[in-house]
């Protein structure tokens, strides 16, 4: 198995992760009771991705993880039994903002609920649409008094200055980075390309309408990873394997019980793995197949990097990729930016004549 990295890449990301760790360490040290929240229980590849860095890096932290939730399950007696001390870690992604309040409503309701630990939000991008939203934010999160809120991009440090300055923000690298994943070098057909869109409420690309002759004489594949397509029977299994845990959560919160047992708790966190680590496994066997893929999605364009995939990136509507991509992945040599659709198919027209003498 290789990931196909040249010499330099590998640099590169050896540098980003060392850079991680230094930060992370700041807060963890060897030996360190977590918990870990907002663990992602989705079909959506990258923040899956995203969680497997987060693992990867308390493994190298020899940080113990003594609570796991995802928002259904997340319950504050639960975590004080489980860790009476320790560190709490919100999992880190694009949902620090007003687009997708769940999340938000979920980090400020934990963040009052946790007072007497410190908390770490793993890094994130910064989009509020509504600066009235930002300012409740500011409010919530800056009366914990012991949260630091790690950015993955220049963009969200400023963001943040404006929008949440009574919140303690500190510049870390995107934890999927950290993710250890392999390519298995398929045999690739170097006449089809694979357009990776998001169908969801951040994309603005338009890379979802594009005809399937974008690019004459190859074949063009439309995908986006959150569909049932992708991740498949395994996938949805994988989902009906934590149900349980959320029924049980469901109840005790209706009847007013004691914490879920241990024995349920510890099933949940393996189906929430076992889903998580499908996810990741999906991505890659859907991405190693391609010549070379666009995409509108971050981490679509952060897993290609990692697997060495000559890719092209396109910004979603809060602008995180191009962000991100600046910040950090933008040195990778498979890694291109377009800051348009004429500008990808020109792109992609480049590397696939390259794919070809080579």
């Amino acid at each position: 198995m290789s990931s196909r990295l040249t010499k330099d890449d590998a640099q590169h990301l050896g540098i980003l992760r060392s850079e991680t760790l230094r930060v992370l360490r700041k807060f963890i040290r060897s030996g360190t009771d977590v918990a870990l929240l907002d663990v992602p229980n989705q079909r959506n590849i990258g923040d899956s991705l995203i969680w497997l860095g987060e693992l990867e890096y308390l493994r190298a932290l020899q940080a113990k993880i003594a609570y796991v939730a995802d928002i259904t399950t997340y319950d504050p007696s639960a975590l004080r039994a489980a860790m009476p001390s320790g560190v709490v870690l919100i999992h880190g992604g694009g949902n620090l903002g007003d687009v997708w309040l769940g999340h938000q409503d979920h980090r400020e309701r934990l963040v009052g609920d946790l007072v007497d630990y410190p908390i770490v939000q793993l890094p994130q991008s910064v989009h509020f649409r509504s600066r009235e939203r930002a300012a409740l934010a500011n409010d919530r999160l800056a009366q914990h008094g012991s949260l630091t809120a790690l950015l993955r991009d220049d963009e969200s440090m400023r963001r943040a200055t404006d929008l949440l300055p009574d919140v303690d923000t500190l510049f870390c690298h995107d934890m999927a980075l950290g993710a250890a994943i392999n390519r298995s070098v398929p045999s690739i057909p170097l006449n089809v390309l694979l357009v990776l869109a998001r169908q969801d409420r951040e994309a603005a690309s338009g890379l979802g309408h594009i005809p399937v002759d974008w690019v004459p004489e190859i074949r063009l594949e439309r995908e986006d990873w959150t569909t049932p397509r992708v991740t498949g029977l395994a996938g949805t299994a994988a989902r009906l394997a934590t149900k349980p845990g959320h029924l049980g959560a469901k109840l005790r919160r209706k009847l007013g019980t004691q914490p879920v047992s241990a024995t349920l708790m510890s099933a949940h966190q393996l189906a929430l793995s076992s889903r998580n680590r499908l996810n990741v496994d999906r991505g890659v066997e859907l991405l190693e197949k391609y010549p070379v893929i666009v995409t509108d999605r971050l981490h679509a364009h952060v897993m290609s990097a990692l697997l060495g995939i000559p890719h092209i990136t396109l910004d979603n509507d809060s602008r995180k990729v191009s962000a991100v991509y600046k910040a950090t992945t933008g040195r990778f040599s498979t890694a291109y930016r377009a800051e348009n659709l004429d500008e990808a198919k020109a792109m992609a027209i480049r590397l696939f004549a390259q794919a070809r003498k080579d």
